[in-house]
């Protein structure tokens, strides 16, 4: 059984990606920022693009009513803040902080020049455009498909997909996260991510060790995935 599609297998936590962005170094400005410091809100205008040296920081739209949903978290050598320049000139979505991190602030025009003379940047930046493209057509499905708890297991297996590393207790996912973090992007409570995962460490599906989670039993994870709630 794989649960998983190649459409879906992008983990909501982008992490640690291979690109360079050293013309920006000398274009931007660095900024170091503390915890649930926002570097915009949705629809403003787009002044700046956004690249992430430390940190995580958090993409979230909010409904007229003023739920919030997140997007996805975007940490090292990510990219934040590109939609605007393209077509509507306003953010899509708002960025905050997710923990201490440091950025660089571009001038939307110095981007879009960098972007004209440099092949490679833009072409890391329509990778990045298309992992978040892949990412929200994830959430979609997910948010019209499946339980709370169907949803939290989805993710797991994502993580797994991406950060996952086989070690003789199991895929061990290489990234550290807060329930807080997981239900922000499964659209659910602190709690009820709190609550399943430990009917999964019963069931012995997972385990934490040093910080960070092990899945035990892949198979059984996607079992719980497929199955209602």
């Amino acid at each position: 059984m794989d649960v998983l599609t190649n459409e879906s297998y992008l983990s909501p936590w982008i992490e640690d990606l291979p690109f360079s962005w050293e013309t920006f170094q000398q274009l931007g400005q660095k900024m170091l920022l503390k915890k649930h410091e926002y570097l915009f809100h949705q629809d403003q205008p787009t002044d700046h693009v956004y690249i992430v040296v430390e940190g995580r920081i958090r993409l979230f739209i909010t409904s007229p009513s003023g739920d919030e949903k997140a997007i996805v978290i975007i940490g090292k050598n990510g990219l934040i803040g590109e939609c605007g320049i393209f077509n509507i000139p306003s953010y899509n979505s708002s960025a905050i902080t997710a923990s201490n991190a440091s950025v660089i602030k571009v001038p939307k025009h110095s981007f879009e020049a960098a972007m004209k003379d440099d092949y490679h940047i833009t072409k890391q930046i329509l990778i990045i455009m298309d992992m978040k493209n892949r990412i929200l057509a994830s959430h979609t499905m997910m948010l019209s498909s499946y339980s709370a708890v169907q949803r939290i297991c989805y993710t797991l297996l994502q993580l797994v997909h991406t950060y996952g590393k086989k070690t003789k207790m199991g895929d061990v996912i290489d990234l550290r996260f807060t329930h807080q973090e997981l239900a922000n992007l499964v659209g659910t409570s602190r709690v009820t991510v709190a609550n399943t995962m430990k009917m999964l460490e019963k069931e012995q599906i997972l385990a934490k060790v040093d910080s960070k989670y092990v899945i035990t039993d892949v198979k059984q994870l996607e079992k719980w995935v497929i199955t209602s709630f």
